[in-house]
């Protein structure tokens, strides 16, 4: 890792190192926003030092940089951390319970952030199934599948928190909407292909992982529209 890793986007890819002897990696903030992550100091102006990370021998270290392709390897049958527990959206009992459990948190920061519960369901759905252990091979973490280095973009200190994670996701997808004038396919695809490619295109990347993604959220949203959210008694307006 010679040069600088240059990120095509600003959400949430990701890095591999393996097995690095020594140095520490850097992230940084270029002035058009886009991610770096090197073993290198950067002395120029207009690059801001994000984080970083300490490198130790021997083993293997994920790193995050930014939302694109997060989710290429990543399908909808999920392993929980730790124990290695599987669970399916197949599953319709058991996703329908999870999605009742996590209503609440989505509605205080859909409302906070002005997007739509519908939207953000479907994203879970899609990402993780409701499960909060999932963690893809790429790293991503939770219900909403953040990045390391997307929850610390978003200020969230613990990715694996349900609410955290839910915060961060809420807070980041709304951030595509504002970037794409609130079209929501152009924010999708953003969320898994990350906005760089987005505005590459000046539309969804014509990738088939990332015009699936779009196809299956759009489809989720439009069918809790229609029927309504599942119901659940701790809904509440109140964001205390």
């Amino acid at each position: 890792m010679k040069k600088p890793l240059r990120s095509i986007s600003f959400g949430i890819i990701f890095f591999l190192i393996n097995t690095v002897t020594h140095a520490n990696v850097y992230s940084y903030i270029s002035a058009d926003g886009s991610p770096i992550l090197t073993d290198k100091r950067i002395k120029k102006k207009g690059y801001k030092l994000i984080k970083v990370y300490k490198v130790k021998k021997k083993k293997k270290t994920i790193f995050s940089k930014t939302h694109s392709l997060q989710k290429m390897r990543y399908r909808k049958s999920t392993k929980s951390k730790g124990n290695g527990i599987v669970h399916s959206c197949a599953d319709k009992q058991h996703l329908a319970s999870k999605a009742r459990e996590y209503q609440r948190t989505i509605q205080i920061y859909s409302r906070n952030y002005g997007v739509e519960e519908e939207l953000i369901h479907a994203i879970v759905k899609q990402e993780s199934c409701f499960n909060e252990r999932a963690h893809s091979r790429a790293g991503a973490i939770g219900l909403m599948q953040l990045m390391p280095g997307t929850a610390d973009m978003m200020k969230i200190s613990n990715p694996w928190n349900p609410e955290q994670n839910i915060h961060g996701g809420v807070k980041y997808i709304s951030e595509m909407l504002r970037m794409f004038g609130g079209k929501k396919r152009f924010a999708i695809a953003a969320y898994n292909a990350g906005p760089g490619k987005v505005r590459r295109y000046k539309g969804i990347p014509p990738y088939r992982e990332t015009k699936n993604y779009v196809k299956k959220v759009m489809a989720e949203y439009y069918r809790l529209k229609k029927q309504g959210l599942p119901k659940s008694h701790y809904v509440s307006t109140s964001l205390n």
